[in-house]
């Protein structure tokens, strides 16, 4: 269980959830458990490598420094065919493992990318 320091968008009411591993690639983000409600994810190590920069604010809200074990995820909206699934890369839900403690930031790269991106393209 996660306490949530910087709120998921859309669930700013919730301050603990968990993520579960679904496979080496996809986990889900408990959101709510009274009424199942649940996002799928993509863990950052399943697509190319790129840069993100995370303001000073966010990196101390989440007592993130350069020693610390962090998780990068990104929201997905799951589509048939599943390559045609879009992931948002303009909002990651980032962990600290070491604390248990985790928010999800906007960050400003949209010169590398598009915010949303098909699956296929990743």
């Amino acid at each position: 269980m996660y306490e949530v320091k910087i709120p998921i968008l859309g669930f700013d009411n919730i301050n603990k959830m968990n993520i579960k591993q679904l496979d080496d690639d996809f986990f889900i983000l408990e959101l709510d458990k009274n009424d199942d409600t649940n996002m799928y994810l993509l863990s950052s190590n399943s697509i190319k490598s790129f840069d993100i920069d995370v303001d000073d604010e966010h990196l101390n809200k989440l007592q993130i420094d350069d020693k610390t074990k962090i998780s990068i995820y990104y929201s997905v909206v799951i589509n048939s065919p599943i390559s045609n699934s879009v992931v948002n890369l303009g909002a990651p839900i980032i962990v600290n493992e070491d604390k248990k403690i985790m928010g999800q930031c906007i960050i400003n790269s949209g010169y590398l990318f598009g915010t949303l991106e098909e699956i296929s393209t990743l």
